[in-house]
């Protein structure tokens, strides 16, 4: 890496004395770098500004006041897996440090036991050793086409959501959407507008749910999200706010044909902690082709 490169840095700290003394060490002459730090108090604040923005690397407290722990981390690193994160924490805990790496987390430092030339070499270190597995992941969790994660990648990260989940005792949602009738568009148009269809399915998916969610392609046409503190109330507004989303794309667009998803819902129970992602899944399923039935019943399905 050249030394002269500015580094975009990602402090997510809430202790104001904390992210001061940051940004000083980094600033120091004898750090050698030229950094660039911004800064986020909250976990839903630094993923709003990690989707946001583009960084080299994340510093991140485990303990912000609207998470604690590991589970910070999760909720970082299955926001932007590619980008490598540094565990600041006050809790010299050789445990805890090799529990978090081994959870994805580049390195692990001390608060209060940190120097420029120290905090510098970390993050430098960091940022390559992540360039090559970021590479890596890429390969093996992301689906090609659309960048969403694929049926690994989804799954990876879909069975931490579940036991963050189990753990805080709150309820999410494991939403299956499917493109209809992808077959006749790729009959009818041909492949390739058939991957501009999942590419535009993708994308609306993206802006309909928060920045949180996962959200992946594991076949074709299906697409699986989980939607974190949410319950069986949310189930109407999550569809309602995607097929609006879906009218107004069609509505200013000139396609031949227009999107349409048929959507199953499965809810996960925080008091039933023997469910697992197979199972949610299974049932969203179930739920999906219970709609797509009723679908084909009411009208046979056609290209428009």
């Amino acid at each position: 890496m050249a030394e002269d490169k500015k580094i975009r840095v990602l402090l997510i700290e809430d202790d104001p004395d904390d992210v001061l003394i940051i940004r000083d060490t980094l600033a120091e002459p004898e750090s050698g770098m030229k950094a660039e730090v911004d800064s986020g108090a909250t976990l839903d604040d630094g993923i709003d500004k990690l989707s946001a923005g583009d960084y080299d690397v994340v510093l991140l407290d485990l303990s912000l006041p609207d998470s604690q722990g590991l589970d910070t981390f999760v909720r970082v690193h299955a926001q932007s897996p590619t980008v490598p994160v540094i565990i600041l924490t006050g809790l010299d805990d050789e445990s805890f440090a090799l529990e978090a790496v081994s959870q994805g987390a580049q390195d692990y430092l001390v608060k209060g036991n940190l120097n420029a030339r120290m905090l510098a070499r970390v993050i430098r270190y960091a940022i390559e050793r992540n360039r090559t597995q970021a590479e890596l992941r890429n390969l093996s969790l992301i689906d090609e086409l659309t960048g969403l994660y694929n049926r690994r990648g989804f799954l990876t990260f879909a069975e931490q959501y579940l036991k963050l989940a189990q753990r805080k005792g709150r309820g999410l949602l494991l939403v299956f959407a499917d493109l209809d009738n992808l077959k006749q568009i790729n009959d009818t148009f041909g492949h390739h507008e058939g991957d501009l269809a999942l590419i535009r399915t993708a994308k609306t998916l993206r802006e309909t749910f928060r920045k949180s969610d996962l959200i992946g392609r594991i076949g074709g046409d299906e697409f699986p999200i989980m939607a974190m503190e949410a319950d069986e109330n949310t189930v109407e507004t999550i569809t309602s706010h995607l097929n609006d989303n879906l009218a107004k794309y069609n509505a200013q667009t000139q396609n031949r044909y227009k999107l349409s998803l048929s959507i199953g819902v499965s809810y996960f129970d925080p008091e039933d902690m023997n469910s697992t992602v197979e199972d949610l899944m299974a049932r969203a399923d179930e739920a999906l082709y219970e709609q797509k039935r009723s679908k084909k019943e009411a009208q046979p399905s056609s290209v428009r």
